[in-house]
């Protein structure tokens, strides 16, 4: 007859312990850095509203075979799509209407849009100017870059010069 007390109960051994906290640690450092701040996700959704903003302007510059631009104005914190502009004051450049919001100019306000009061507009500059014009074959008139800021976050959203592909970078 087998007494109670001497059975062994199955238990980790430290080897397993330390395989599986192994496991744990590697798994956080992967993790931790990827998880950014919320001005981290504000700045990057910002950065990306205007480098769609920037691709349907280049995209209307090809189909109606007129020059598009996208005029920026860090006093203000906006931007506005404009055709055939002339280097016109940011406040008398007339905004095309919007493609989706019908009836409303093509203008955008950064601190406006849902959660982003505190993403700034820092400057943009193409080639002198303030504003990025797309021709009709969808290449810039000049390459350049804006830059928005929230916190010590800065994402930069550039335009090639030869090719007009607009990206994101931090």
């Amino acid at each position: 007859m087998r007494n109670g007390c001497c059975r062994r109960r199955p238990a980790f051994t430290l080897v397993e312990i330390l395989i599986v906290v192994l496991v744990l640690a590697i798994a956080a450092a992967i993790v931790i850095p990827n998880i950014g701040s919320a001005g981290d996700s504000r700045v990057t959704s910002a950065a990306r509203i205007l480098q769609a903003d920037m691709e349907v302007a280049r995209s209307l510059a090809m189909t109606t075979q007129q020059p598009y631009s996208v005029v920026f104005s860090p006093d203000f914190q906006s931007y506005k799509v404009v055709a055939n502009y002339a280097g016109a004051p940011y406040a008398l450049a007339v905004a095309v209407g919007h493609p989706v919001n019908r009836g409303r100019p093509f203008e955008v306000t950064v601190g406006s849009l849902n959660g982003m009061d505190d993403v700034r507009i820092l400057g943009a500059d193409f080639g002198g100017q303030s504003y990025a014009t797309f021709k009709s074959l969808g290449d810039p008139v000049a390459a350049g870059s804006v830059l928005f800021q929230s916190g010590n976050i800065v994402m930069t959203v550039s335009v090639e010069g030869l090719t007009g592909i607009i990206t994101v970078t931090r």
